[in-house]
C-alpha cells in the first residue's frame, strides 16, 4: 500500500510543470538569456508563454535570426515587416535593441523603417541600442540623439548629420560608439552639450572634427584609425578630463602622441596599438636610448600609471617613445609590452639587448612586463633602473 502511495506521488511530480509556475519577471529572464529567434519560438508552446515572449524587453535582430526564420518556413521573408510586428507587440518596455542585417539587402531596408523603429523605441524606455546597419546612405534619426533614457549607444556605418540649434544631444548616454561612421559638416557650427557622457569610442569613423560636443564627465576616450592634422586638433580639446586614452599608430607620430599626452593632465592609462616601423640601424638606436638628453617631454606626467603598448616591434620611435614616458611619469606602475606576432630579426635584437639595458625610471614602482608574440609566448619583467 506505501509503496503504491510513493508511485503515484512520484507521478503527479511528473505532470508538475515546473517552469510553467515560475514568477512571470523570472520567466521573462530564462527568455532573455536565449537568443531572441528561440525566444520567439517559446509563443508557440502555448498562451501562457506568449504572454511571456510579449514581455521579453531584451531583442537580437540579425542575420541567424532571419535565416533562421526563412529556413523554418521554406518561404522568402520580409525583415521590415517581422522587425515591425515584433516591435508593435510589445507589453513591457524594451530595454534592449540591437539590429545587424548586414546581408540582408533584398528587399532593401528604408529609411523610413528605420525612423519608425527608433521612434518606437525612444518612447518605449530603451536604455541600450546598437544598430549596425554597413550602409552609411542610412541616417541616425534625430528622435536618437535626443532621446533621455538612452544609457549605450552604439552605431555601425551610419551616416550623422549633426543636429542644428541643438544645446544638448544624447542626454542619458554613458557610452558612446561610432564604427565606420562618417560625421557629415556641421553647416552652423554649433557645439553641441553630452552632460553624462563618459566613454567614447572611435573606430575606423570620417569627418570626426565635425562632431562638435563638449562631455564634462569623459573619462575614457578611444580613437582606432588614421587622423587628419584638423582631426588631431579636435582631440587636443577633450583631453583635459581624460583618465583613460586608447589610439593606435595610425592616428598619428608617436611623437604627436608624447605631446598630446602633456596636455592630458589627468591621465591615468595609456593603450596604444603600433602600426608600422622602421628599419633603423642598430649602433644609432643604442645612441639614441643611452642620450640622457634625448628627451622631448617638457612636464611630468603626473597621475599616469598604467602603459599598454602592443604590436611592439623595437624601432628607434618605439625605444624612444617608453624611455621619455618612463622617465617622465613620476606615479607609474606598470608598462606592459606586446611584442608584435612578426618581429624583424634586427629588431628582436634590439629588444633583446633593451631588456638587459633598461631605462631609467621616474617612478620608484615602475615595472615593465614584456609579453612574447603568439609565436613563441615570453613574459619578462624588467628590474629597474635609477
Amino acid at each position: 500500500m506505501a509503496q503504491r502511495l510513493r508511485l503515484e506521488l512520484v507521478a503527479d511530480h511528473a505532470t508538475v510543470d515546473l517552469i510553467s509556475e515560475l514568477p512571470l519577471e523570472l520567466k521573462v529572464r530564462i527568455l532573455e538569456c536565449l537568443p531572441t529567434r528561440d525566444a520567439a519560438r517559446t509563443a508557440l508552446l502555448s498562451t501562457h508563454w506568449n504572454h511571456v515572449w510579449l514581455r521579453l524587453g531584451r531583442l537580437a535582430f540579425d542575420n541567424d535570426f532571419f535565416w533562421g526564420i526563412q529556413k523554418c518556413s521554406g518561404e522568402s521573408i520580409v525583415p521590415s515587416k517581422i522587425i515591425t510586428c515584433v516591435l508593435l507587440q510589445r507589453v513591457w518596455p524594451v530595454k534592449k535593441f540591437s539590429l545587424n542585417i548586414a546581408a540582408l539587402i533584398d528587399p532593401m531596408l528604408k529609411q523610413s523603417d528605420l525612423d519608425q523603429w527608433c521612434l518606437y523605441l525612444s518612447r518605449n524606455g530603451i536604455e541600450e541600442l546598437d544598430i549596425s546597419l554597413w550602409n552609411p546612405q542610412y541616417k541616425l534619426p534625430f528622435c536618437i540623439v535626443s532621446c533621455p533614457t538612452i544609457k549605450q549607444l552604439r552605431l555601425n556605418s551610419l551616416g550623422f548629420d549633426c543636429p542644428i540649434n541643438a544645446p544638448s544631444i544624447f542626454r542619458g548616454v554613458t557610452s558612446l560608439i561610432f564604427l565606420d561612421v562618417v560625421f557629415n559638416r556641421n553647416v552652423n557650427g554649433i557645439v553641441s552639450s553630452i552632460p553624462n557622457l563618459e566613454k567614447l569610442e572611435f573606430i575606423g569613423c570620417e569627418g570626426i572634427s565635425n562632431f562638435k560636443f563638449t562631455a564634462p564627465k569623459l573619462e575614457s576616450l578611444s580613437i582606432i584609425g588614421f587622423i587628419p592634422a584638423a582631426e588631431s586638433r579636435w582631440l587636443s580639446l577633450h583631453l583635459e578630463t581624460i583618465k583613460v586614452l586608447c589610439l593606435d599608430h595610425s592616428c598619428m607620430l608617436l611623437m604627436g602622441v608624447l605631446k598630446l599626452l602633456q596636455i592630458s593632465p589627468n591621465l591615468r592609462e595609456l593603450d596604444i596599438k603600433i602600426i608600422g616601423s622602421q628599419d633603423d640601424d642598430i649602433e644609432v638606436i643604442l645612441r639614441l636610448l643611452k642620450d640622457p638628453d634625448s628627451c622631448i617631454v617638457n612636464q611630468d606626467l603626473k597621475m599616469l600609471k598604467t602603459i599598454k603598448i602592443n604590436r611592439f616591434r623595437g624601432s628607434t620611435t618605439e625605444m624612444l617613445f617608453v624611455k621619455m614616458l618612463l622617465s617622465k611619469s613620476p606615479k607609474l606602475e606598470s608598462v606592459v609590452i606586446q611584442e608584435y606576432y612578426f618581429v624583424h630579426r634586427q629588431y628582436n635584437k634590439v629588444i633583446k639587448s633593451q631588456r638587459e639595458l633598461c631605462f631609467p625610471r621616474a617612478s620608484p614602482k615602475a615595472q615593465i612586463i614584456v609579453l612574447g608574440n603568439s609565436m613563441g609566448s615570453v613574459c619578462m619583467q624588467l628590474r629597474n633602473v635609477r
